[in-house]
Parts: structure tokens; C-alpha cells; sequence
């Protein structure tokens, strides 16, 4: 195995001591491993037919339900604002 250093700041570490029983180096294989496998598959070049055969079909279920009252920025502010405390 290759060895790779990184740095956190102090109050980090000591919360990081206080739990001994984790294998901190796992942890950060395991998550470099997943953004990896993230950023891999967000690069690879997509498939031109599928992406088209795919925006058709959507065209395609929207024209079946036809328009709609639905106003998703209002529903995400009024939930936004819901969270936030005045």
C-alpha cells in the first residue's frame, strides 16, 4: 500500500481520539474509494442514443399527464421556510 497523509484541525483529531474503537484509516480508504467511484462515473462519456431515447421517453410521459397546477418552487420555498426558525 502507498501511503497518503492529510491534515484536520485540532478539535477534529481530539474528537477523533476520544473514539478509539474506529479504524480512522479505514474510514478515509473507504470514503476516498467512494468519491472516486462518484467522480469515475460522472466523467465517463454518456451514451448520445440512450441519453435521446431517454429524453423522449420523458417527453413522452409528460405529454400523457398533461399540464399541471403544480408549482414545485413555490412547494420549495413554503418547505424552506418551514424549516427555518423566524
Amino acid at each position: 500500500m502507498e501511503v497518503v497523509s492529510f491534515k484536520v484541525d485540532s478539535a477534529t483529531k481530539r474528537r477523533m481520539a476520544r473514539i478509539r474503537d474506529i479504524n480512522w484509516s479505514e474510514v478515509l480508504r473507504d470514503a476516498i474509494r467512494r468519491r472516486l467511484e462518484l467522480e469515475e462515473r460522472l466523467r465517463t462519456p454518456i451514451d448520445r442514443r440512450q441519453a435521446l431515447e431517454a429524453a423522449r421517453r420523458m417527453d413522452e410521459f409528460r405529454n400523457q399527464i398533461g399540464p399541471s397546477e403544480y408549482n414545485s418552487t413555490k412547494e420549495i420555498r413554503r418547505w424552506r421556510d418551514l424549516r427555518r426558525p423566524s
